[in-house]
């Protein structure tokens, strides 16, 4: 347990930036290379392609029975053995991939699905990455862990480039840039952590086995069901206003990617302290001040990208995608009501008690999709994009109902209420053209939303330099 309220930011902290080279590069990538994508493709290839890549995350927790989370999570164990718990990992993986294997081929043979081979090995290696990279996390490899993710980012880019620019190879192109950039960061994991050694002699464990697939499985509805609320959208505007609307939509949603990356880096860090304070005496502090500092930070982003919208949108989204700035705003919106709610995971996952996760999200998912197929033939994307906000919404309010019989979590409600009227605002302005008066209003709010908590910014800034000083004194 650590020292004292002021060392677990710090600590916190520490590990965020770590993880964030790592975390970083793989997401930011698909940002950057945002403008290749939207002048090499049609926006009716470009939804194809993202529909294909999204589907991994449907098809993998699935078919490897979220194996892959068990790994990570009994690795740090030190009492686990590490060549049988790879052996186990790689057994299950196996299956998943002979499972992908022969669904794919029936979609292509009896169904004619185009790119069914592309996305089989596309499949393998996310396998291949996955497991090789979260066993080096696992193992306490956290310099090497963020190495494999940028030569992971680094090859996906030079890919990129050489099949979409150069040889102009479309939607398969597309797809082999994300597979060479996976096989690249695995083969990286498994010689640089010297994870060959585990394999020989290739011993499974039933009992390790077991005790692994009774983790793993009650996380697999939960995965599925943040993908239904998080991508079900795009496949409801797909059926209903087609192949080139839902380029648009698939689009415009790579924007509130960006706070997303705030989140998703900060979650690995989160997970870990929520699980080491989870028995703290004054852990609601604690949890509290964290809540605070990554509501600020989270929101603020958010309303960044939203008051910056067009002009990021004028560079990240080229010829007929230009008209999906409209959607940026509502879809930020969206995804900061997402990060919110996902933030509360952890205290589930520390409390080893995954049934409300579980359940809130498939709430999440069933009004996800009820919604979107009644508001879409009406609305279009903003149906979708209404459906979602609604989805996170009610996933955000179980949580934090049922966590406050749980745990000691102090919430704000009327700051954090405050921040969300004013991030609202700021969508609702920029959903439309406006004058200079309405850019004026936009920034005001922009202004107040980043200065809403200046306890949480002083402290922020000081434990910031601390963590800095600290990591800087010890090279």
């Amino acid at each position: 347990m650590l020292a004292n309220h002021k060392s677990r930011i710090t600590f916190l902290l520490g590990n965020t930036l770590v993880f964030a080279l790592g975390g970083l590069a793989v997401k930011a990538v698909s940002l950057v290379l945002m403008p290749l994508y939207t002048t090499a493709l049609r926006a009716g290839e470009y939804g194809t392609a993202e529909l294909l890549n999204s589907a991994i995350e449907i098809v993998l927790p699935l078919l490897s029975l979220g194996v892959v989370e068990a790994l990570y999570r009994f690795s740090i164990d030190d009492d686990v053995p590490k060549d049988e718990l790879f052996a186990n990992s790689l057994l299950v993986l196996g299956g998943g991939i002979v499972g992908t294997g022969v669904l794919c081929s029936l979609a292509s043979t009896v169904w004619g699905m185009e790119h069914a081979a592309s996305f089989f090995v596309l499949f393998c290696s996310v396998c291949v990455f996955k497991a090789t990279t979260q066993l080096a996390r696992g193992l306490g490899h956290v310099r090497r862990f963020v190495a494999y993710g940028l030569m992971n980012a680094l090859a996906m880019v030079v890919s990129t480039y050489l099949l979409l620019f150069r040889a102009h190879a479309g939607i398969e192109g597309y797809l082999w840039s994300f597979t060479i950039g996976y096989l690249v960061g695995g083969l990286a994991a498994f010689l640089g952590s010297a994870e060959y050694r585990l394999l020989v002699p290739f011993r499974v464990n039933r009992v390790l086995l077991r005790r692994m697939l009774v983790y793993s499985l009650p996380l697999v509805p939960n995965l599925l069901s943040w993908w239904l609320v998080s991508v079900s959208g795009r496949y409801v505007v797909l059926w209903h206003s087609g192949v080139v609307a839902a380029g648009l939509f698939t689009a415009a949603s790579k924007m509130p990617a960006l706070v997303n990356i705030v989140a998703s880096v900060f979650q690995q860090a989160w997970q870990y302290s929520t699980a080491r304070e989870i028995n703290s005496p004054d852990r609601g502090a604690f949890f509290g001040a964290v809540l605070r500092g990554y509501s600020l930070a989270t929101l603020s982003t958010a309303g960044l990208v939203i008051a910056l919208n067009r002009p990021i949108s004028q560079l990240m989204l080229q010829a007929e995608f230009s008209e999906g700035w409209r959607y940026v705003p509502l879809l930020m919106l969206v995804a900061s009501f997402g990060v919110i709610s996902i933030f509360f995971e952890s205290f589930y996952q520390a409390l080893k008690n995954s049934g409300v996760l579980m359940v809130s999200t498939m709430m999440g998912a069933v009004v996800n999709v009820v919604l979107g197929v009644i508001l879409v033939p009406f609305m279009g994307p903003w149906g979708a994009g209404l459906a979602g906000a609604v989805a996170y919404a009610l996933v955000l309010v179980v949580r934090t109902r049922d966590l406050r019989r749980r745990i000691a979590l102090p919430i704000d409600r009327p700051r954090l209420t405050y921040q969300l009227v004013l991030l609202s605002s700021i969508a609702v302005f920029m959903s439309f053209d406006g004058g200079v008066w309405l850019t004026v209003a936009v920034w005001i709010c922009m202004v107040m939303l980043a200065t809403s908590d200046m306890t949480v910014l002083i402290g922020g800034a000081r434990a910031a330099v601390q963590c800095i000083a600290h990591r800087g004194g010890r090279h």
